[in-house]
């Protein structure tokens, strides 16, 4: 009986670690293309400047609600649909709904890349972002490809194919994105009587979008060909269950879908209800349009920049999670299900909650070191970060929440709960702009609530119907006061260092090197992470054997 029960540990103990592998590669890629992203706008920013950055965000933020619409959540829904099949080794049935999805993936890009391209005046409220997102209009029709080749590989699994991919995207998405963008205003750099810089270098930006998502393509495609033999032999060899027939499988997937697009795009369509807010009532309130797009421009190009950095790992472990858990729910295995979506909890709170911390610390400072100071509003950037880093925290929490409940097949309580946030959102980003003159700083206050209404909804959702509660103590407590002790300690490192070396650059390393050592000795010591959860991390053995090294656990 023994052996049985330790045959049973070691496999689920087997995975949660294959899990957190899959989801640490993903969370890898991810951080990886935030930093290259981030590397790449320092460039282009000194080229387009500012405002060539907020007419690149409103066509952009309108692009991704288009893309959201039409195959955002393809990725998810076909890993979601195919692990549930492969679980349960209905082989016939998982290349039906891959080839399903990709005929729904050609047909809802198509009509999703001409609606951008035909209604972009209607669209962008900004002036000179019409053509910026008729660029980004055909780039639609390759995601939605690109999204349901991901899908394929994330339903076995394996989260390889889709972090190469993302990380070859973002490369392309650079060179192509600073080159294009140099090009198109170089003609404009000593006279641009027609105000025509900002739009082009923006435009040229968005041609590194195209370039990357179809090198993305390009690279999944490849793959899916060196992979299609082990494929064709699984499903040669049949099922013992009934094969569905395509209308099946298609109605399969607009159920699915529909639900986890509704929900994304109520999650995400808050940038671009701003942006209409922003520019429609600032000009109403008197402010010129070169003051509006240097103050959104800071807002997206740089303090969302930042936040979004963190929040990659929380959408990672999300990604990786779903297969995961909608295998152990085909199963029936409820004990499963629970373990996986607290330790994404607290493994996800354990990375955003210092990072939020860092963030309201440091990251004005790394602004000053890699962007050039917008001489209008110098200290803007900043103040959004010490103001606005917790943004990270809530954004990441309600992440991984709406995850789990979406791949419990809870679909339409994140719909909900996202609904009655937006609703929340643009009532105080209105009121907060229109009669309090808050102007950016409203967008960050409401953003901020938005994610709080959303933490709160699926916390109780999922106690409702999974029980689950989360961890208090080590999950939330714990790495809060670690953060805090790491953020006072950082601080003043920083400024040390800064008053004796002059150097923002010297001083910002040697405080996030200390950072990070404070913050992983205060959660060993506060008993915040166990031996045992560390072993299930992505090179967990080898933080256990230095951290024993250094005696800060016991052998």
């Amino acid at each position: 009986m023994n052996n049985v029960k330790n045959s049973t540990s070691a496999k689920n103990h087997q995975h949660n670690y294959n899990f957190l592998i899959q989801g640490g590669i993903l969370a890898i890629a991810g951080i990886v293309v935030r930093i290259i992203g981030m590397i790449y706008r320092v460039p282009l920013t000194h080229i387009i400047g500012d405002r060539g950055n907020s007419l690149y965000s409103n066509a952009y933020d309108v692009y991704s609600i288009i893309l959201i619409i039409s195959s955002y959540s393809l990725p998810v829904a076909v890993s979601k649909m195919m692990a549930g099949k492969y679980s349960t080794k209905e082989y016939v049935n998982a290349d039906r709904i891959f080839k399903g999805a990709l005929i729904y993936a050609l047909i809802v890009g198509s009509l999703g890349a001409v609606l951008a391209y035909a209604a972009a005046p209607v669209l962008v409220k900004a002036e000179g972002a019409v053509p910026v997102l008729r660029v980004l209009a055909p780039v639609i029709f390759f995601s939605a490809v690109l999204g349901t080749f991901r899908g394929l590989f994330q339903g076995q699994g394996t989260m390889i194919p889709t972090s190469i991919s993302q990380i070859l995207e973002q490369l392309v998405n650079a060179g192509v994105s600073v080159f294009a963008a140099w090009l198109l205003v170089r003609p404009f750099v000593v006279e641009d009587p027609e105000d025509l810089l900002p739009r082009r270098g923006a435009m040229g930006s968005t041609l590194g979008t195209g370039a990357g998502v179809i090198a993305g393509l390009v690279f999944v495609v490849l793959v899916y060909f060196l992979y299609r033999p082990d494929l064709k032999r699984r499903t040669a060899r049949g099922q013992v269950q009934p094969v569905d027939s395509y209308g099946q499988i298609l109605k399969a997937i607009f159920l699915t879908v529909t639900p986890m697009v509704i929900s994304a795009g109520l999650y995400n369509v808050s940038p671009f209800i701003d942006n209409y807010m922003i520019y429609g009532i600032m000009v109403k309130l008197g402010y010129t349009q070169e003051h509006i797009q240097n103050i959104h421009g800071i807002y997206s190009g740089r303090y969302l920049l930042m936040v979004n950095i963190p929040v990659a790992f929380a959408n990672a472990l999300s990604s990786s999670m779903i297969p995961t858990i909608s295998a152990a729910k085909s199963k029936g295995d409820e004990s499963d299900i629970l373990n996986k979506a607290k330790l994404t909890i607290k493994v996800s709170m354990m990375i955003a909650i210092p990072c939020a911390i860092g963030l309201a610390v440091l990251g004005g400072p790394f602004l000053d070191i890699i962007l050039p100071t917008n001489q209008s509003f110098p200290f803007l950037a900043e103040q959004l970060l010490m103001g606005g880093s917790t943004f990270v925290i809530f954004f990441a929490y309600s992440t991984v929440t709406n995850a789990i409940l979406q791949a419990t097949d809870h679909l339409n309580l994140p719909v909900i709960h996202s609904a009655i946030a937006l609703v929340v959102h643009v009532i105080m980003a209105f009121f907060c702009i229109r009669f309090f003159d808050m102007n950016v700083w409203g967008l960050m206050i409401s953003t901020i609530v938005f994610a709080v209404v959303l933490c709160v909804l699926n916390s109780i959702s999922l106690y409702r119907q999974l029980g689950l509660k989360p961890e208090l103590r080590t999950g939330l407590l714990i790495p809060l006061i670690s953060s805090l002790i790491m953020g006072a300690v950082c601080f003043f490192i920083y400024q040390m260092f800064l008053l004796l070396t002059s150097s923002k650059l010297i001083a910002f390393i040697l405080a996030f090197i200390v950072a990070l050592i404070i913050y992983i000795v205060a959660m060993i010591l506060l008993k915040g992470v166990t031996e045992q959860e560390l072993l299930r991390m992505p090179k967990g053995q080898l933080m256990v054997k230095l951290l024993k090294k250094v005696h800060l656990l016991k052998d």
